[in-house]
């Protein structure tokens, strides 16, 4: 299952100790990568051997979220679907993480950021009434 391996390999880039980097998409044991190159590189690698490619291979979350995806529900949410972010007062997507569990009202993702401590990949959650998520969506893929 393709959702399942860009989960393992967002896993991989957090035990890798990756650190944030704007605009940087390294691939896996490299030093840097931002939110939506990390969402890329996860999804290159788990679409390797499949008869699947990505839409592009360098998408920034805006885009991933008004393009390369299909809007889904929260209860629709699978393991490697989209948590797309912003800032509370804006409608605006500047944030993507890897949707990885929900438990209760909490929503589990693997994002890449800068305002964590340490800063990096790591796993957090929000609370699905939190303002800061704008929506969820699954990666829309083209068939070799």
């Amino acid at each position: 299952n393709i959702k399942k391996r860009v989960v393992y390999f967002a896993n991989e880039y957090k035990k890798a100790d990756t650190e944030y980097g704007w605009g940087c998409q390294d691939p896996l044991r490299a030093i840097r990568i931002d939110c939506s190159g990390l969402v890329v590189r996860c999804y290159t690698y788990a679409l390797q051997g499949s008869d699947y490619t990505l839409l592009q291979n360098d998408m920034n979350s805006e885009y991933l979220y008004k393009t390369a995806t299909i809007s889904i529900s929260v209860s629709a949410l699978e393991p490697g679907d989209l948590v797309f972010m912003g800032d509370k007062n804006s409608k605006t997507v500047n944030h993507v993480g890897i949707f990885t569990k929900k438990v209760g009202n909490k929503i589990y993702f693997i994002d890449s950021t800068s305002t964590t401590n340490p800063n990096g990949v790591s796993e957090r959650y929000y609370e699905s009434s939190n303002s800061i998520i704008k929506g969820y969506g699954e990666m829309r893929l083209n068939r070799k």
